[in-house]
């Protein structure tokens, strides 16, 4: 089973916030600068896990979300 974990991380100019899909041991995969807010990136994450994103799917659902 997929989790999906927003992850923060300090810049520079600006707080990144991204998701990161936690399968398996160790398996992971990131992206970075989701949403410019915090609870923007929660709500996302909390979308991906609610309804069950195969982490093959992480992606392009993510791009479907922010497109629109």
């Amino acid at each position: 089973m997929v989790r999906y974990i927003v992850t923060e991380k300090e810049g520079s100019e600006k707080t990144q916030y991204g998701i990161a899909a936690v399968w398996g041991k160790m398996e992971r995969v990131y992206i970075h600068d989701v949403a410019p807010t915090l609870e923007k990136t929660i709500h996302i994450a909390a979308f991906l896990q609610e309804n069950g994103v195969a982490v093959e799917h992480f992606r392009d659902v993510l791009d479907d979300l922010l497109a629109e």
